[in-house]
């Protein structure tokens, strides 16, 4: 259903086309008043193709009305950051106080702080998908800006020079032709004004997708290399979903390996437990 926009928009380019060349003056009508014609019978017929075929909501399936991306209003409503305290160092649930989990008391992750921002499930994990799987990357930015306002709320955000993503398997990045991390990735450096870098390497065929839980845990950190000596930065690195938290702990020791000062995570899902993410 949500592809049915992407073959309106090329009708209304087709239509366009004949009566504009790629300069933008007129093609075989060669008048002004030929080609103002043209103009009025493109948005007509793409207001008609809008009105008989509109852009359906990627989780409810009910149209999305104006320039709404991906989602209608009422489910955009309810896409929403975790509530609670987070433990601040892994971003899983935390009594608050101490602030740290039991978990990063006894055996704190490498990175000195991760973002969660909510749970993979309902219209969030309808349109994580659809960037993860149908390319739909407008939608990256209006994920990227919700998890840019919570990173901006932390106070070690303006430490941060640099902003990575999670990789994706080679194979995968070269059959779709996009990674969703890489989408969200650069749509946050650039609400928070810094750039963003490819710095990590993905080793092995092996995936995560339909692992276990413990499977995931044994992760090895020789799964990431990176691309060059880092010499003192900080970093921030970007997931799409966390699921037990390893990835991220891999990609952070990688990095800090690689001569980091720092590092933080965030993710904008996390897929929910009733055990908490390690």
């Amino acid at each position: 259903m949500s592809d049915r926009r992407n073959r309106v928009g090329g009708g209304v380019f087709v239509l366009r086309s004949l009566f504009f060349d790629r300069a933008g003056t007129g093609g075989g009508f060669g008048s002004i008043s030929a080609r103002m014609t043209g103009v009025r019978l493109a948005s007509v017929l793409s207001a008609s193709f809008e009105t008989f075929f509109p852009c359906l909501c990627l989780h409810c399936g009910e149209p999305v009305g104006g320039d709404r991306v991906g989602l209608c209003d009422t489910c955009w409503t309810t896409v929403i950051p975790h509530e609670g305290q987070p433990c601040p160092r892994c971003g899983g649930p935390s009594a608050g106080d101490p602030p740290l989990c039991l978990s990063c008391q006894s055996s704190p992750p490498p990175q000195s702080g991760t973002i969660l921002w909510g749970e993979y499930d309902g219209a969030l994990r309808s349109a994580i998908l659809a960037l993860k799987k149908r390319g739909h990357d407008p939608i990256s930015t209006h994920l990227a800006r919700r998890l840019s306002a919570r990173i901006a709320a932390e106070g070690w955000t303006e430490t941060v020079d640099t902003v990575t993503h999670v990789p994706s398997h080679r194979f995968r990045t070269v059959r779709l032709g996009w990674s969703a991390a890489a989408c969200l990735a650069h749509d946050v450096a650039r609400e928070l004004g810094v750039p963003a870098q490819r710095m990590l390497r993905r080793r092995g065929l092996a995936r995560q997708t339909g692992r276990t839980r413990a499977q995931r845990m044994g992760m090895s950190r020789h799964s990431f290399s990176c691309r060059r000596p880092l010499d003192g930065r900080h970093v921030l690195i970007i997931d799409d979903v966390a699921t037990t938290g390893t990835t991220l702990r891999r990609v952070a020791e990688v990095l800090l390996l690689a001569g980091s000062e720092t590092v933080y995570c965030a993710a904008m899902a996390a897929t929910p437990d009733a055990r908490r993410v390690t």
